[in-house]
């Protein structure tokens, strides 16, 4: 009886109950930590990226399940152990005389009552270990699953700044044509300026010459009319004299 509670409880090597894998402590601690890396960006698929403080808790429930069945191991051993003392007590008990079969009897009775004990404790502790494998394998699959979204995030990480780097060179360029622009659009508007100063000016000196000339045209009716005087004045002294010498000559 307590050899097969034996290889139920241990591994087909006789060795207590260990993990599938005995790395998992650090593999999966290492996996969780770089995944801090991801954190407060956005996920892939609607997932949502983990945070520090959740690989930190991933990482302490690895480790916590990795000391739990350290300690059933411990258990599991222990157990082995009450089991060979038993068989030894009950083989010593068995080899005893017959006016001992009494006592050997209920000394049988008890370490029965002892073995059921230790095989049901035994079943406790390998159903234990049994779930706290499974939620290690969940653990590790969490683990694998997050780590391949690290790197999907990362190569959408490069793919952006990719885009990023085209975005900035795009918009050099669409600066360098706007700063073109406006340095031909100030050399148009100086000259412009210039134009209409010149037209302004002209205006001023078309202004300036047609004074001038009304000046002179009134200045030339003036002597005009002054001349048109003289030669009224002249031609009546003319006909006077005329008449004057006419006279005479009668």
């Amino acid at each position: 009886m307590s050899e097969n509670l034996l290889e139920q409880s241990c591994n087909p090597a006789g060795d207590p109950y260990t993990i599938d894998n005995p790395q998992l402590n650090i593999t999966s601690t290492e996996k969780l930590l770089k995944l801090n890396m991801a954190a407060g960006e956005p996920g892939i698929d609607g997932q949502m990226p983990i945070s520090n403080e959740q690989a930190i808790e991933k990482t302490s429930s690895v480790n916590k399940m990795t000391e739990e069945i350290q300690k059933q191991n411990i258990e599991c051993e222990n157990y082995k152990k009450k089991l060979a003392e038993s068989d030894e007590k009950l083989a010593a008990l068995q080899t005893g005389n017959d006016n001992n079969s009494k006592v050997t009897m209920k000394n049988e009775l008890s370490l029965k009552r002892e073995l059921e004990e230790v095989k049901k404790n035994l079943t406790q502790a390998e159903l234990k270990l049994q779930d706290r494998n499974r939620l290690i394998a969940n653990q590790e699959n969490q683990i694998n699953a997050l780590a391949k979204q690290v790197s999907s995030l990362k190569e959408v990480v490069a793919i952006t700044k990719n885009l990023l780097e085209i975005r900035n060179t795009e918009v050099k360029h669409l600066q360098e044509d706007v700063d073109s622009m406006e340095t031909k659009i100030s050399a148009e508007r100086t000259r412009h300026d210039t134009m209409i100063n010149k037209m302004n000016a002209a205006v001023r000196l078309n202004a300036d010459l047609k004074t001038e000339y009304e000046t002179q045209l009134r200045l030339f009716q003036d002597l005009r009319g002054k001349y048109q005087e003289k030669v009224t004045l002249l031609s009546s002294e003319n006909k006077a004299l005329e008449v004057a010498n006419a006279s005479k000559v009668e």
